[in-house]
């Protein structure tokens, strides 16, 4: 990798059942635990700030942005893993369809699109990067279940190590990668 990266999971959603998540916007307890976070000065040095397409990222990427003074571009290839407009009750339920898609990463049969499909998009994501910065320090606001797949494949996770660390993201949460 030419750069380096902060892979930035967005803050606290309010959940409305009568939106897709990925129209969801962050909760005041979000907003108020972003602002702790960014206001650390970890991520002062950032040189660009990219934000998934959904609401969510981008109002958690503009807390950043607004304190180093820096414009958001946006890229859909940092999106979620689409699931559909059906809203999921149970956190047992999302949780057994969360384990289904990182077993079976070709197949889905409930309507999410599959994590091979994710991956690859969020691969041409950074490949975008790649192509078109050199030696940046990249933050990068996204989504729990795509990031886990990306980072399972950085490090070659098993499926129980790929679901502990997707269960233990938080948000506002964060990895950097290096080389």
């Amino acid at each position: 990798m030419k750069n380096s990266y902060i892979f930035f999971r967005h803050a606290l959603t309010r959940i409305d059942k009568e939106q897709p998540a990925e129209k969801w916007v962050i909760s005041d307890d979000g907003i108020q635990e972003a602002c702790e976070v960014i206001s650390s000065g970890k991520f002062d040095d950032v040189d660009v700030i990219i934000s998934s397409s959904e609401k969510k990222a981008i109002q958690t990427a503009y807390y950043l942005a607004e304190r180093i003074e820096k414009e958001i571009f946006l890229n859909p290839n940092f999106k979620e893993l689409d699931r559909g407009h059906e809203f999921i009750e149970s956190k047992e339920d999302y949780e057994t369809m969360v384990w289904r898609i990182f077993n079976n990463r070709t197949e889905c049969s409930f309507g999410w699109e599959t994590a091979e499909k994710a991956l690859a998009r969020f691969k041409r994501g950074i490949a975008r990067i790649e192509n078109t910065y050199s030696n940046k320090k990249i933050f990068i606001v996204s989504h729990g279940i795509v990031l886990t797949l990306y980072y399972a494949e950085l490090h070659g996770w098993d499926l129980e190590e790929t679901f502990k660390q997707w269960k233990e993201l938080p948000f506002c949460g964060y990895k950097i990668i290096q080389e």
